[in-house]
């Protein structure tokens, strides 16, 4: 009878475990699925209306950097000067992540060595822009607020290595005309 008994705590157990094991397994799916970005048509419908308000020719002032520069590295995470925001979708490489950024005038397309840099913007919400420059390793993201035409904000550098201090710059971008229509074809850009 002892036996019996210790065998039928045992089961009972193992069952409890099992169903904790379960629902532990359970709530975790639960929370990661809680957390999934939501799908890219949905981003593309809403930004896609207000991409036209962002869309045009800028004149872009990126101040210093701070707490400190970056030395030689600073190539890397500095933007174009002169730039055109299409309302264009991206096909290539990182650019399918957004609308286009063309520099003006037309250039070469860009690489930091033989790495192409690729270029992008995204609509936030109906007054903040992100503009990406990247190569998948490093680049720069000016994260930008619509003042007038103009548009201002700060600079966040990326790097394919941890940095301990963040560093950022503030960004000024000033509306100017275009002296293309928007549907000539503009060669690839970047850094």
């Amino acid at each position: 009878m002892k036996r019996a008994a210790q065998f039928a705590f045992g089961l009972r157990n193992i069952f409890a475990l099992s169903l904790e094991a379960l629902l532990f397994v359970l709530a975790i799916s639960q929370m990661s699925a809680a957390q999934a970005p939501p799908p890219i048509t949905s981003d593309a419908t809403k930004s896609g209306s207000a991409a036209a308000s962002f869309a045009g020719c800028y004149q872009v002032q990126l101040g210093r950097w701070w707490p400190w520069s970056f030395g030689e590295d600073t190539v890397f995470v500095t933007p174009p000067n002169r730039i055109r925001l299409l309302t264009q979708r991206g096909t290539e490489g990182f650019e399918d992540n957004g609308f286009i950024i063309r520099v003006l005038p037309p250039e070469k397309q860009a690489v930091h060595g033989i790495r192409r840099v690729w270029s992008y913007w995204t609509v936030k919400s109906t007054k903040d822009v992100d503009l990406v420059w990247t190569d998948g390793l490093t680049g720069v993201v000016l994260k930008l607020h619509k003042r007038g035409n103009d548009l201002r904000g700060s600079a966040h550098p990326h790097f394919d290595f941890p940095t301990f201090i963040p560093r950022t710059a503030h960004v000024k971008a000033r509306k100017m005309p275009c002296e293309q229509p928007e549907n000539t074809q503009l060669p690839h850009n970047g850094l």
